[in-house]
């Protein structure tokens, strides 16, 4: 079995510089199928340009995270299954950090040893 906690901090590492540069955030696409989906506050989206669409909204075009924490397990399938909890703050509001969670189940992509995909992925805000 490959090295699962290596590979969700690779992931973790390029999703989440990715998502906070707004001009390469596009790039998102990359890393979802057909058959992802996204459940965003409760929203439910599938596949690449759905998804990437609501990560492009314009009230997200300024997003800067801070991550806390980061756990992984292996899934079934050879597949990863990531979680993430940190702060972030939108158009540089950094004296107000929201806190947030967020989870991914990655699965190989077939026919491309070493390449995952984002197959789950669930983004909820943190009030309390």
């Amino acid at each position: 079995m490959s090295d699962f906690n290596s590979i969700a901090s690779a992931f973790a590492g390029h999703y989440y510089t990715t998502f906070d540069n707004y001009e390469a955030r596009d790039g998102l696409a990359s890393l979802y199928r057909p058959e992802s989906m996204l459940t965003w506050e409760g929203s439910q989206l599938q596949g690449a340009s759905s998804i990437v669409e609501q990560l492009k909204k314009p009230e997200l075009k300024v997003v800067k995270h801070q991550i806390a924490s980061q756990d992984s397990q292996p899934a079934p399938g050879n597949g990863v299954l990531v979680t993430v909890t940190g702060s972030l703050a939108i158009d540089n509001a950094f004296d107000k950090p929201m806190l947030f969670t967020e989870t991914f189940n990655l699965a190989p992509i077939p026919g491309q040893p070493g390449g995952f995909f984002i197959y789950n992925q669930i983004f909820r805000l943190v009030f309390g």
